[in-house]
């Protein structure tokens, strides 16, 4: 199901911002432009990763998962972000923490059970560190 939803425009490979709203400022532009989404899921994701953070510490790597601002969603997506740097992020276990991101799979979906399904799936493909270290290299596309 996951593979249904990634689309080439918005796989960003081996890209450079200096941190999260950089990020997000650059990916928007592709979004808004390409009729994913309205310009406000920009601050609908900003917003919602203050309030609940979506840094996850696994083994050996961390990522995120920003997600929300459902009813700015036009297409459900999901973009993946891969960094030449990492930027800093805070941990969705312990928001007080922040951890170094280098992998960001964005997620844009105007129908909770579909995120449900579809982060469920994304959350077992993460754990793998195989497919973390391809997608790294710009080798996998999931």
């Amino acid at each position: 199901m996951l593979k249904q939803y990634i689309y080439d425009d918005l796989v960003f490979w081996d890209k450079e911002y200096k941190d999260y709203e950089d990020l997000l400022s650059h990916i928007m532009e592709t979004l808004v432009s390409k009729n994913y989404v309205e310009k406000e899921f920009e601050e609908a994701l900003i917003i919602r990763e203050k309030e609940f953070p979506t840094g996850l510490q696994l083994d050996g790597y961390a990522v995120a998962i920003p997600h929300g601002g459902s009813q700015y969603v036009k297409k459900d997506f999901v973009s993946v972000v891969t960094l030449r740097n990492p930027i800093f992020m805070n941990r969705m276990d312990n928001p007080e923490e922040s951890l170094e991101i280098d992998i960001l799979f964005i997620l844009g979906f105007g129908k909770s059970e579909t995120h449900l399904q579809v982060l469920k799936e994304l959350m077992g493909l993460i754990q793998n560190p195989k497919v973390i270290e391809e997608l790294k290299k710009g080798t996998l596309i999931l």
